[in-house]
């Protein structure tokens, strides 16, 4: 199908081409040399089918035609006035759909010519009509042998539509009973197999795509139903009186029935007993007349094939039966507690009926004591509200009229004598061996009675110990098992149901209570001195009780420190003969039997524990800022001690190093304060004869190894190296460190060597040094040494180097000026001059004066007597400090890696060549001491006097830097 629409189409489309070709000769063949102004005219639409409506799916053509033959035409589609895409002057619509539908317009035009629009062509695209089939005559249910006609309607009724009917989706040939007119489908006489759905299904001549299918109509086919008659209100077997309504069912309720009741297949006709209304009938008020079978007859409107008859209800109307009162079991004068059972007899058995007992005319409820059942009222324990006049009614079920009443039944009831048990012989409390008579009182003797007893509900037996007789129970020997409630139960005779029991008499039969020693204090192990009272408690605290106290099975007697008073003990000062198990013997006045003895308490009296001081962390000998931790061990661990620390006998408080806790004292870091023996006291709250000392725990504190920081870089390299070698020393024999280096309290590194450079700049000169050693085993770390700053040693070095570079200097020029002076004053004695620049105290005697002298005298300006006497005085008197002989002597540094003294050191003198006398000795050592150069507060000038001449034989010269700066040491000058 597909293939052919296809072929017409081409055909179609090829046709439209040539006949364009042929008004247009030469469109597009041929171009114009030159562009030609052409009128054109209003072109005009018309379309390939002929139709107003399309259904989709369907194909169409639009042609535009200009009434000209102009060639070279283009032209312009809108629909809706939206363009269209097409230059064509057709417009091709394969498969027509909804959206299609609306205006179409279109015009030509050739260059700047343009035609005016077309008139619009309305093209109109929906889906095909979908028929509705509906009933002509019938119903959509109907009885079989009726008749039923269908009619398949269309909307678009202007056309011409071919009508096609199904049933069950297959079509519906003509029959006897089936006959189809033009849109129409009659069933002429409905059987069962009409029964399902139809559909009629249309389309236009040609047109295919027009087909549509209607929606289905369910046509029901079948037998009238059959009504059946039901109670609504009412049963089948009533009583007179009572009201009934039937009921005449059918199945299809949605038709409208017509309904006939008939009874004994008699039509029946309203009265005033009888109602009718729609499918119900009403006996209001049943009557023997009413008794009989009933039906009832359907029948629709109009459709007399619908009739249908309902199967026979039979319906019972009687009067109700009366019910009777009788006795199963009991008497009609009971006694309380008896029981008694009525029966409500009704010859009607067969009916389910309902009992109400009444007693004098109220209605009995349920109760402990009353039970009902069925037909029956049982009173299991009869007491006095049940005396009176008992009636039984009987009714049905939701039906007030069936109700009946018997006749009454009279009931007596009365109470039963209460007996009474009392005691004879005895207590009501007794102790185990006690005898004990009880009696059972009546106050109603004039019936024979029989005596039941029992203990806590139980019936008593007789036995060796309990014996009965009449209305006594003797227990001769009383146990545990004789305790408890004990109540006596009478009986009539021939009534076992008449029996009265009495009131409980609590009987208490128990061991004598055993007493209990029990300590007034909180401890039951007490130390010497300390006081103790025992009390022997009994739980009967009714009764007089005797109390005896025994220690170890003796009795005690009162004593200086023990005395007894009512059930207490009191021992004023323990002592160890106090120790030992006490108990306490308890009786009561003429009851030999109630005698008991306490258990044992034992009471242990003993010297305080001594504790004893251990270490828990720590040593005994530990350094500074070590831990230690002490723990005061007490061998009596159930007790709660309290400690109390003590350090060379005074009480240690907590502090920042110090915490105790418990039994433990922690010294979180220790100092040389902490050096001591230590103690630990303990004692018991609130009891101060515990206290025990423990024996001295000896610990020891000391200082960890000092750390020495020194500058180990020499005089000569202080002023030329780029470095400064730091050491520290630590003083701890032969212990091996590692070395801890800090700069301005922070931490650099860790190195074995005990030698550290640092970068000589301005940085370094202003930053404290500080240093410490480090190790495995104790002590793991020594003392941190001193800080030390470069910058002042390195300045009091350069003070240093030119206070000696002064002193050497002058030194230098003073021989300069001596051998210049020698030179230029005496030239004709060189051969006199020694190598020495410096004479002995025998060239000094053996010339007559010295070159000085000889310059002073000739040279020197003139002179007066005491001046030239003060100047040779002084030169003869420095003459004999010199000695011949001069022994220079650089000594190097231990320390430093420098020389640390320059010493010049010359032979004593000789007796012979010294000062002669005491007072020359001292005038020249004063001159020495005010020639000493004192340059700076550190160098030191000392003059020693000799033992032999009791004069000096040397000259010493000590320059000694600040201590921190670790560099030279001194400088000697010795003669």
């Amino acid at each position: 199908m597909a293939f052919v629409k296809f072929i017409l189409i081409a055909a179609v489309v090829s046709m439209e081409l040539s006949l364009s070709k042929e008004e247009d000769p030469g469109v597009t063949t041929k171009p114009m040399a030159m562009e030609t102004k052409v009128h054109i005219s209003k072109p005009s639409i018309t379309a390939s089918l002929n139709r107003q409506v399309l259904y989709q799916g369907e194909d169409v053509i639009l042609h535009c035609k200009v009434p000209e033959k102009v060639t070279d035409l283009e032209y312009a589609w809108d629909k809706d006035s939206a363009p269209i895409d097409s230059s064509q002057s057709t417009y091709i619509l394969n498969g027509a759909t909804v959206s299609d539908s609306g205006k179409y317009s279109c015009l030509a035009k050739r260059g700047t010519t343009t035609s005016e629009k077309s008139d619009p062509q309305v093209l109109t695209v929906k889906n095909p009509p979908q028929p509705k089939v509906s009933l002509s005559v019938g119903w959509s249910r109907v009885f079989t042998g009726e008749k039923v006609t269908f009619i398949c309607e269309v909307l678009d009724a202007s056309a011409s539509w071919r009508y096609t009917w199904l049933r069950n989706s297959l079509k519906i040939p003509d029959d006897v009973d089936t006959n189809t007119a033009g849109n129409s489908l009659s069933i002429l006489s409905a059987k069962q197999r009409h029964h399902g759905d139809y559909t009629c299904e249309t389309e236009l001549q040609d047109r295919p795509l027009s087909k549509a299918l209607s929606t289905k109509f369910a046509l029901s086919v079948q037998d009238p139903p059959q009504p059946k008659v039901s109670l609504s209100v009412g049963w089948s077997r009533v009583f007179t009186g009572e009201k009934v309504t039937f009921i005449c069912e059918v199945l299809d309720a949605s038709a409208s029935w017509r309904y006939t009741w008939l009874r004994n297949s008699l039509k029946i006709p309203d009265d005033v007993d009888t109602n009718t209304a729609g499918n119900s009938l009403s006996i209001l008020s049943a009557k023997q007349r009413h008794h009989g079978d009933y039906t009832c007859e359907t029948e629709l409107q109009d459709r007399p094939l619908s009739k249908a008859l309902s199967t026979k209800f039979a319906l019972s109307v009687q009067d109700p039966p009366q019910p009777k009162v009788s006795l199963s079991v009991g008497w009609s004068r009971v006694f309380t507690g008896e029981k008694v059972t009525f029966i409500c007899e009704v010859l009607d058995a067969s009916a389910s009926w309902r009992y109400t007992w009444l007693r004098n005319s109220l209605k009995i409820p349920d109760d402990v004591d009353t039970n009902t059942a069925g037909n029956s009222l049982s009173i299991l324990s009869a007491k006095q509200r049940h005396h009176g006049d008992y009636t039984c009614e009987t009714e049905l079920q939701d039906r007030p009229l069936s109700k009946a009443l018997s006749t009454k039944f009279a009931l007596s009831v009365q109470d039963p004598p209460q007996p009474k048990v009392n005691l004879s012989v005895g207590w009501s409390r007794v102790f185990t061996g006690e005898k004990v008579t009880l009696i059972c009182e009546v106050l109603d003797t004039s019936t024979s009675w029989k005596y039941t007893w029992l203990r806590n509900s139980l019936k008593i037996s007789d036995d060796v110990d309990t014996s009965t007789t009449g209305n006594s129970l003797s227990i001769l020997s009383a146990k545990q098992r004789h305790h408890g409630d004990y109540t006596c139960e009478i009986e009539l005779q021939d009534r076992p149901l008449s029996r009265a029991l009495s009131t409980k008499f609590a009987l208490s039969v128990q061991d004598p209570p055993q007493p209990k020693v029990i300590l007034s204090t909180r401890w039951s192990r007490v130390f010497t001195g300390e006081k103790v009272t025992l009390i022997c408690e009994v739980l009967d605290t009714s009764t007089s009780w005797k109390y005896t106290w025994i220690r170890n099975s003796l009795k005690i007697s009162d004593d200086v420190d023990t005395k007894t008073t009512a059930n207490s003990l009191s021992m004023l000062s323990a002592k160890q003969r106090d120790h030992g198990d006490y108990t306490c013997e308890i009786e009561l006045q003429d009851r030999p039997l109630s005698k008991a003895l306490s258990t044992k308490f034992a009471l242990s009296v003993q010297d305080p524990p001594q504790p004893k001081v251990n270490l828990s962390v720590g040593w005994s000998r530990v350094f500074t800022d070590e831990k230690v931790t002490l723990i005061c061990e007490v061998l009596d661990t159930s007790t709660s001690w309290k400690y109390t620390w003590l350090r060379n006998s005074l009480k240690i408080s907590d502090d920042i190093d110090t915490n105790t806790t418990g039994n433990t004292l922690s010294i979180l870091s220790a100092k040389p304060s902490h050096h001591g023996d230590y103690n630990c006291e303990i004692e018991l709250q609130d009891r101060p004869l515990s206290k025990a000392l423990s024996t001295k725990f000896a610990l020891s504190v000391q200082d960890r190894p000092p750390a020495s920081l020194t500058l180990d870089t020499s005089w000569s390299d202080i002023m030329s190296v780029d470095t400064l070698t730091l050491k520290c020393e630590i003083k701890a024999g032969t212990l091996e460190w590692n070395y801890t280096w800090y700069k301005d309290g922070l931490f650099e590194q860790t190195i074995l060597e005990e030698t550290y450079s640092v970068k000589a700049t301005e940085e370094t000169f202003k930053s404290e040094y500080k240093c410490r050693g480090n190790r495995t085993e104790r002590p793991q770390y020594s003392s941190f040494s001193e800080g030390f700053k470069a910058n002042n040693i390195v300045l009091k070095r350069k003070v240093l180097l030119a206070i000696s570079g002064c002193v050497v200097c002058s030194i230098i020029l003073l021989i300069i000026g001596c051998i210049v002076l020698r030179c230029t004053r005496k030239p004709e004695k060189q051969e006199m001059v020694k190598e020495d620049f410096f004479f002995s105290m025998t060239d000094s005697k053996t010339q007559t004066s010295s070159p000085l002298q000889e310059y002073l005298t000739e040279n020197g300006p003139p002179l007066d007597k005491e001046e030239r006497d003060e100047s040779t005085a002084i030169i003869n008197e420095a003459a004999p400090i010199i000695e011949d002989q001069i022994k220079e002597e650089g000594l190097p540094s231990k320390e430093a890696g420098g020389f640390t003294s320059f010493k010049v050191e010359k032979s004593p003198l000789k007796e012979k060549d010294g000062l002669q006398s005491l007072k020359e000795c001292e005038e020249s050592t004063a001159l020495l001491n005010e020639a000493g150069p004192a340059a700076d507060d550190q160098i030191n000038v000392e003059v020693s006097p000799s033992k032999e001449t009791g004069c000096f034989t040397s000259f010493k010269a000590d320059i000694s830097p600040s201590p921190e700066s670790n560099g030279l040491s001194s400088y000697k000058v010795e003669t």
